[in-house]
């Protein structure tokens, strides 16, 4: 796994632009020479750090707290978690806590269904495909529900007639 983040590190800090690669160059040439090698989340931290403000950091981190999967697909869902998640390291120091807040902010019917995950240790990825699969099959049923429906109330018409009058009769 570090070799796959470092490999991460390696091709997202090759993507830098002039000032930024100076500034990543400046700052591996004074890191120690025994030091680990750098995973994913140290770099994210490094690099917000340096390039997003703390003011901007704490609203972002706070719009992560608050995060609910509301009216959002679990798809948008997941890319709005895995933008804010970068501001919250902290609050998420491993992937059972990622996990663990991920399926919080679900909404209640598939957070009763993935209780189960969060209890075995499921990964992150696995979690947000059962996620998926999940909502797609609460949208698949939803909609049987409605065509039920239609064929029901769309059939025959089988009251009997009002003639205009109404269900009462004054007498």
């Amino acid at each position: 796994m570090r070799i796959l983040e470092s490999h991460g590190v390696d091709f997202a800090t090759f993507q830098l632009e002039v000032r930024a690669r100076r500034w990543w160059q400046s700052y591996l040439l004074g890191r120690p020479a025994d030091s680990p090698p750098m995973t994913w989340d140290m770099f994210t931290c490094i690099f917000l750090d340096r390039y997003i403000p703390p003011f901007q950091r704490e609203e972002l981190r706070f719009q992560f707290e608050q995060l609910q999967q509301g009216q959002m697909l679990v798809t948008d869902y997941e890319v709005r978690f895995s933008e804010l998640s970068c501001h919250a390291l902290m609050i998420l120091p491993t992937d059972a806590e990622r996990v663990r807040r991920f399926v919080a902010g679900l909404h209640t019917g598939i957070q009763a269904t993935m209780a189960r995950e969060v209890e075995l240790g499921t990964s992150y990825e696995l979690v947000v495909e059962i996620a998926r699969r999940i909502e797609g099959v609460r949208q698949r049923s939803r909609e049987q529900v409605r065509r039920d429906k239609w064929f029901k109330y769309s059939g025959e018409f089988r009251g009997s007639p009002s003639g205009g009058r109404g269900q009462f009769v004054r007498g």
